[in-house]
């Protein structure tokens, strides 16, 4: 009897050094600070907090998020660096975007490692659900944002029966890159920087000339409502463009047509100027004149051109700009500025657009 009890009591202790053993032999701490509020929304950015602890005598062999395609999560700073606290600890703050109803945040793992072992840890799978915005919505970009604004936008001639929108979007801690009008064909974003904290495009929308009023919804989390934001499809040629892309400003003509301006100011007062010889201020005068013809001639004008078959005209001076016109003939346009490697260009019905300098003949 006394064997059996020595036997239990040292198998007793034996299980109890091992779990010592264990808990001493433990490298890592995760912890973890999830913002997730009562209320989440299909496409709304939330940010969890982790912090690592790594005892001494160890390094560490990798941090990452362990791949999870049903995690209904897109996480959008995947490379974001981690900060080394005064305690030694590392923080970093990762932001997700909600892409369903249900989603959870995947685990995060960690590896370390001593002279002894190699351990792996991971942090808690984080479940949360979310409301979609999509109901009783007709007029919802699908767009939840802190704040989203229109900076400013553009009304022009597209064909007899549309126009084209351009706006200048601006959203912070947004989901911008999901902008959409419902039932718009041809839309779509021309440039764009999607960021956390930022995020701006400029967005084009053909839409028929007789909506007048032109509006659409977004998701302010702040005030957890929607609110509108509209302007009117009306042409206006007094508009500030929206952007240098849309409408550059060729800066060194402009400055180039400065200095021509103060060269014949110049020329003119030394022309009052008895002590300089007169044939000197004659010769001023009479360049002064010619650089004058040349501005008035310059300013007004048309530069046509001959575009070449199959060429695109395009919204925008960049290389993946939506097309407005596929040219199926050689057809004159006039030529109004240019930017980079593009022509801006109007066609014989009216169009604006965008194409390359080597299809121009």
């Amino acid at each position: 009897m006394n064997k059996i009890l020595l036997l239990l009591l040292f198998a007793f202790s034996f299980l109890f050094s091992e779990e010592i053993l264990e808990e001493r032999a433990k490298l890592i701490y995760i912890k973890q600070e999830a913002n997730l509020e009562q209320q989440n929304y299909v496409g709304q950015i939330i940010a969890i907090k982790y912090n690592i602890l790594v005892l001494e005598n160890s390094s560490m062999v990798s941090i990452g998020f362990l791949d999870s395609p049903r995690s209904n999560v897109t996480l959008k700073n995947p490379n974001s660096s981690w900060n080394e606290l005064s305690d030694g600890s590392l923080e970093n703050t990762f932001y997700f975007k909600i892409n369903a109803t249900n989603f959870y945040i995947p685990p995060l793992e960690v590896i370390a490692n001593n002279n002894d072992f190699t351990e792996k840890e991971t942090s808690q799978i984080l479940r949360g659900s979310a409301i979609s915005l999509n109901e009783n919505h007709p007029k919802y970009s699908g767009v939840v944002a802190q704040n989203l604004q229109i900076d400013n936008y553009s009304v022009k001639f597209y064909d007899n029966n549309n126009n084209i929108i351009i706006l200048d979007l601006r959203a912070e801690y947004s989901n911008l890159e999901n902008f959409k009008i419902k039932d718009i064909k041809e839309q779509g974003f021309e440039s764009s920087s999607f960021g956390i904290a930022k995020s701006s495009g400029i967005y084009y929308i053909i839409i028929p000339n007789n909506i007048i009023d032109f509006e659409f919804e977004y998701f302010e989390l702040p005030s957890q409502s929607y609110k509108m934001l509209h302007i009117k499809n009306i042409i206006n040629k007094e508009q500030i463009s929206v952007n240098q892309d849309i409408n550059p400003i060729n800066k060194v003509l402009i400055f180039q047509n400065i200095i021509i301006f103060i060269v014949i100011f110049i020329l003119l007062i030394a022309f009052f100027i008895r002590k300089i010889p007169f044939k000197l201020r004659l010769a001023g005068l009479i360049i002064a004149i010619c650089l004058l013809l040349y501005l008035v001639i310059a300013l007004n004008l048309k530069k046509d051109a001959l575009i070449k078959t199959n060429s695109n005209i395009t919204i925008l001076p960049t290389k993946n700009s939506t097309i407005i016109e596929k040219v199926n003939a050689n057809t004159r346009v006039e030529i109004l500025s240019s930017h980079g490697e593009y022509y801006k260009i109007t066609t014989s019905d009216g169009k604006i657009g965008w194409i390359l300098k080597s299809e121009v003949d």
